[in-house]
Order: structure tokens, then sequence, then C-alpha cells
């Protein structure tokens, strides 16, 4: 299954990634931060880096990703 976290490097979301990738999940992250591009790859999951306040970029990376389900756990708001 294809997964988008978005909230992906935060406290809740990085040992989601990790448990989705385990399962055999394709996982993307959402990022706002590049610096955090390694630490998403690094947990076997795809990168995607977007401010979710910034709709078309957000759109793309989603388009990008064609996620079967999003989860959210944003928390910096």
């Amino acid at each position: 299954m294809r997964i988008f976290v978005a909230g992906a490097t935060g406290a809740m979301g990085v040992p989601l990634v990790k448990h989705l990738v385990a399962a055999g999940h394709q996982v993307t992250g959402l990022t706002r931060s590049e610096a955090k591009r390694p630490l998403l790859e690094g947990l076997g999951a795809t990168a995607a880096v977007a401010d979710v306040f910034e709709r078309e970029r957000l759109g793309t990376v989603l388009r990008e990703a064609r996620p079967d389900a999003v989860v959210h756990l944003l928390t910096a708001w």
C-alpha cells in the first residue's frame, strides 16, 4: 500500500514511518525541511518537501506520491 504521512519527521511520525516501512508499505513522508530528507530516506521512506500552507506545492507532492491513504500527524501549525 502507498501511504503518505504528513508530519513524518515529528515525534509520532518517525515511529509510524518505521513501522509502516517494516510492514512492507511504500511510504512517502512530508517534511517542510530539505534538511530532514536524509532522515526520511534513512528510514526507508521517500521524502516529499513542502509546506502544507503552499497549496500548489502540496498538491504536486500528493499527486506524485499517488497514495492509497494519507495519515495526518501534523503538529506544528
